[in-house]
This record gives structure tokens, C-alpha cells and sequence, in this order.
């Protein structure tokens, strides 16, 4: 009997026009879609979100951003299948959209081209956050990669925020290896009477005892014996920096200090700038 009633119930017609009629189960059934298709969408974009690759899953406007285009997309479908079920016709809705398409693709170019291009460099991951690039002349670190953009801070404490558009169509310097390394160089002179292995031992010994510089095998502080100066002996030290601990200006500062100091405690002097004048013979034309 309670069967029947509400069979009859839902059956029951709410309004009737050429060729439909709209009942109570309709209505019933596409709100069920809506709500019910809300709350379906909500968890299985929840779902996918804690399923992210690991790449995406590292950025924080990748897990931000993925769930709530998971959720709309799909509520989106059934907000679709309830208006179907209403009988709603959707032609005039495709016009609609085609017309919104249409207006997105001339005011919303950019937009566009930047959201794709986003996708892209999370895919691709050409950098990451905490990487040090180069764009436009402008070094910094990279504090966030979003889907319209990425931000950068750069060594004068600004922060840039550059579209990914002109990421992707532009030459980015990646100034950070895999390793999160890079390397460092330091020039020095020393009087033409010093001892040049001296020299070199004590630049690579002053480099080497910074806890930044690595030290490992094919990595450890070298120099050259760069050139005969016009005032002194010239000499070059390189040496790689774990980025991780320290930035390569700082410890090539740190280093300068280290190296002056050995320099002084080994006897090694620093020559001045020298300039040379001759003067002419007493008695010549030019008097």
C-alpha cells in the first residue's frame, strides 16, 4: 500500500506541455542528481587529490588547485543529467556556451595560454622550488610554481611574479644542479717572490675548510695558475657549494676572508696596483 501511495506520488504531474510531462519523481530524482552528484564529486576528488603524482604533489597550487577542478568537472556532469531529467533542453544552453567560449577566447587569451602553460612546466618540471634561475637578467630563487605563474624572489628581495607563458617561450638559466649545487670561483694575486705552490695549497686549504664547499671526489676545491700579471701572480680557485646550507656569494665572501688571512699567516703578499713612469734624461729636448 505505502508502495503504491508513493508510486502514485512520484508519478503525479507537476506540469504538462506539448509532448512532456514533468513529474514528482522527476524533480525528486534530479535533485537527487545535484546534491547527491555534489557530494559523490566532492569525494572522489578527494579521492584523486591524495593520488597525485609525486611531482604535482609537490607543489602546493598543484594539490590546491587539482581537487576543485576534479569536483566541478564532474559535478558539472551531473548538474547536466538533472536538467536532462527535467527536460530542460540543452540546445540553447550550447549556444550559451559556445557564446561564453567565444568571449573567454578573446578576453581570457592569456589566461589560457598561461593555465596550459603551467600544466606543462609541472609536467615537464624544467625547475623547482628553491631553484635558482635566471629570466630576463634577473637571478633569484623560486618560491612557488602556480598554475598562472611563478614566483620569484630575486637577490634584491623582490618578488617577481612571471607569467608561465614567458617561462615557456623564453630561455630560462637553471643556475642549480639535480644535486643542489653550484659552482664558485675566487681570484686572487700574489707577489711575483711568492711561493706559487704555496699559493695554491693554502687557496684550496682556506676553500676547503668552509662547511658549505663540497669536498668530495671530482668536486674538491682546485686552482689555477691563471696568469703573469702586470702587478703580481694571478691565480683562480674554483670550488662547488651545497646550495642547500649556503649561497655561493656568501661563501666566496667567506672564503676572501679565509684566503687574506692564511695569505698573511704564510708570509704571502698581496701586491698593489703598479704603475711604472720614466721620466727623461736631464738635458733632453723635451725640458
Amino acid at each position: 500500500m505505502n508502495l503504491h501511495f508513493i508510486r502514485a506520488q512520484l508519478d503525479r504531474a507537476l506540469w504538462t506541455g506539448t509532448g512532456f510531462t514533468l513529474t514528482f519523481g522527476d524533480v525528486f530524482f534530479a535533485l537527487l542528481l545535484i546534491f547527491g552528484g555534489a557530494l559523490a564529486s566532492r569525494l572522489l576528488a578527494t579521492f584523486f587529490g591524495k593520488r597525485l603524482p609525486r611531482h604535482l604533489r609537490q607543489s602546493h597550487h598543484a594539490r590546491e588547485f587539482a581537487p576543485r577542478w576534479i569536483f566541478f568537472s564532474l559535478w558539472a556532469l551531473f548538474l547536466l543529467a538533472a536538467l536532462r531529467v527535467l527536460g530542460i533542453p540543452l540546445t540553447p544552453l550550447s549556444f550559451l556556451g559556445g557564446a561564453i567560449a567565444l568571449g573567454f577566447g578573446f578576453g581570457a587569451q592569456n589566461l589560457c595560454g598561461n593555465l596550459i602553460s603551467g600544466v606543462i612546466l609541472l609536467a615537464a618540471r624544467p625547475y623547482q622550488v628553491g631553484d635558482i634561475v635566471e629570466v630576463d637578467g634577473q637571478a633569484g630563487t623560486v618560491l612557488a610554481i602556480g598554475l598562472r605563474a611563478t614566483e620569484i624572489l630575486t637577490y634584491d628581495g623582490v618578488n617577481l611574479v612571471v607569467p608561465n607563458s614567458n617561462l615557456i617561450s623564453n630561455t630560462i638559466v637553471n643556475r642549480t644542479n639535480y644535486d643542489r649545487s653550484l659552482r664558485g670561483l675566487v681570484t686572487i694575486s700574489a707577489a711575483y717572490d711568492a711561493d706559487t705552490r704555496l699559493v695554491d695549497e693554502t687557496l684550496r686549504a682556506a676553500a676547503a675548510a668552509h662547511p658549505a664547499v663540497i669536498n668530495a671526489p671530482g668536486k674538491a676545491p682546485w686552482t689555477i695558475f691563471d696568469n703573469f700579471g702586470a702587478s703580481g701572480l694571478e691565480f683562480k680557485l674554483f670550488f662547488w657549494v651545497d646550495t642547500t646550507r649556503a649561497s655561493v656569494a656568501a661563501t666566496a665572501s667567506d672564503i676572501r676572508h679565509a684566503a687574506l688571512a692564511a695569505f698573511r699567516a704564510n708570509g704571502i703578499a698581496i701586491p698593489y696596483p703598479q704603475l711604472v713612469v720614466h721620466a727623461p734624461p736631464a738635458g733632453s729636448a723635451l725640458e
